[in-house]
């Protein structure tokens, strides 16, 4: 198993920043390339990640606690991704956000070297993709 966690800090309210990642029809903007989400039933998505030509395809849950401002997935037939994303206030106006991700079995990620290198390059540019989105949704 291989796991990824990074944070940063964005410069908007962390209920705001919350709501836009919770937000499945939003995630197509801050997911990284290759990467789509879409919903399948209540707390269930269809996840599609496409590395190259080969594209893995699973169903699984998306559960959201707003109150902890955590969204918390994984797949259903626990052989590949979970992670976790959250979203606490950094003072008035700021968000600390951390996105953390396991990859289990015979993932490329997950085994070392260039598909590890581009699973924790990933977890960055989402990171950086949410927080433009959030910027962008206040201004």
């Amino acid at each position: 198993m291989a796991e990824f966690e990074h944070e940063q800090t964005i410069p908007v309210d962390a209920r705001v920043v919350f709501d836009l990642a919770r937000d499945v029809t939003a995630m197509q903007a801050w997911l990284p390339d290759g990467v789509q989400v879409e919903e399948s039933g209540p707390e269930r998505v269809t996840g599609r990640v496409s590395v190259g030509d080969d594209i893995d395809e699973a169903e699984g849950y998306l559960a959201a606690d707003a109150e902890q401002r955590r969204l918390e997935w994984g797949d259903l037939e626990d052989g590949g991704y979970s992670g976790w994303l959250q979203v606490d206030e950094d003072g008035p106006g700021r968000s600390r956000v951390v996105l953390h991700l396991d990859v289990r079995g015979e993932h490329e990620s997950a085994m070392g070297g260039e598909g590890h290198e581009l699973t924790d390059e990933h977890v960055v540019q989402a990171l950086d993709r949410l927080a433009v989105l959030a910027t962008q949704s206040v201004t």
